[in-house]
Formats: C-alpha cells, structure tokens, sequence
C-alpha cells in the first residue's frame, strides 16, 4: 500500500504527501519549539527543492503580457539578468520577452531536455494553494495563535507578489531547517504555515486529485 491511494496522477499524490508531513513538522514546531528527529533533513531534501521547483516552473508559466515593464525588470534584475538598454518602449519590451524566454528555456539554442511536468506541477498546484488560502473555513484553521483565520492572508496578484511569497516560503522554510524556532507572531512564519496548512488540507479532500 503506498500512503495514497493511486489516482493515476502520480506528481500530485507525491505532493499531496508532501504538503501533509511538512504541515505535520510545522505542528510539532509549534507545539514544541523545535522539530521532530529527521525534520530538518525533510525540510532540506524534500520540501524546499519543491519550493525551488515552484520558482524554476515560475520562470517557464511568466509571460511579459502578464505584468508591466517596470516589475518585468524587477523581477528579471532580481533573477540576476541584465537586459540591454533600449532605445524605445518597443525596444524595452522586445528585450524583456527575449530575456523571459531565455529564462524559461523557450528562446535561442534548443537541447533535448526532459519534460518539465513536476516544475510546471509545483507551480500550478502553489498558484492554487495561494489562492484558497484566504478562503479557509475557521474550524480549519490549524495555527495556534490569533484569530481562527487566514482571511487577512491576500492571494498573490501579480508576478512579483507571486515570486515574493514563493521566496517568503523559501527563506522561512531555510531558518527552521537550520535550527531557528519562530515567533508565533512571525507573520512571514504564519504565512508559510497556512499555505501548508491548506495544501494539506486540499490534498487530503481529494481535490487536488480530481
């Protein structure tokens, strides 16, 4: 017997399990102060390369027709790429969407490479996560300080609100794999506390296997 039952959906019943122990780790944090034996090598082994797989499926969903010129840079001079400096607006987003491409793998040389099925899951399945956090009903609620809700938690609207959270998750999800204990009152902590609370919730209904 596998920890799921078989859907036929393999990539999302692994991160059904996935978002269930790692909300399970965050539980026994803040119960306890510090991490189950092993938690720590969760957390680095398997949960964060699956947020680094949200941020590489990031970079392959981003389009240039999805944000304006000025977070486009932003967010491509955060990637660490330096575009050329454009003469005109047309010039500006012409090198905007050849460095989106390069980005993401779909611009210049082509290599055969295999499918990007469990990046392009990741994101998708955290797009929808983000999403339904606000929407969660209190009795399922889960963190253990303040108000039974995540309603105050805003769904991400743009591309780079999108990469902020994603990073938020990273980075929080870095200091407690390295032995830091958060702040209950931490909201980046509570942040990346009810994203998981909820991925677990809606994977265990089943919704996420439909």
């Amino acid at each position: 017997m596998t920890e799921l039952m078989s859907s036929g959906f393999n990539e999302f019943e692994r991160l059904a399990v996935l978002y269930r122990r790692t909300r399970d780790l965050l539980d026994v944090l803040s119960a306890t102060g510090e991490l189950p034996g092993g938690g720590s090598e969760v957390l680095a082994t398997q949960t964060l390369p699956h947020v680094e797989d949200m941020e590489a499926g990031f970079r392959i969903r981003l389009r240039a027709t999805e944000a304006d010129l000025d977070e486009l840079r932003a967010l491509l001079a955060h990637a660490g790429l330096l575009l050329r400096d454009p003469r005109n607006p047309a010039e500006k987003r012409a090198a905007l969407i050849e460095t989106i491409q390069a980005l993401s793998g779909a611009g210049g040389a082509r290599q055969i490479v295999p499918p990007q099925g469990r990046r392009l899951a990741a994101i998708d399945l955290a797009r929808l996560v983000f999403a339904l956090v606000p929407q969660t009903a209190a009795e399922d609620v889960h963190y253990p300080a303040g108000l039974r809700t995540y309603a105050d938690i805003f769904a991400p609207r743009t591309p780079g609100q999108l990469a902020e959270r994603i990073e938020e998750l990273e980075r929080s999800l870095w200091r407690i794999a390295t032995g830091e204990t958060p702040r209950l009152s931490d909201g980046g902590y509570r942040r990346t506390y009810g994203f998981f609370d909820t991925a677990a919730r809606v994977a265990g209904s089943g919704s996420l296997l439909a």
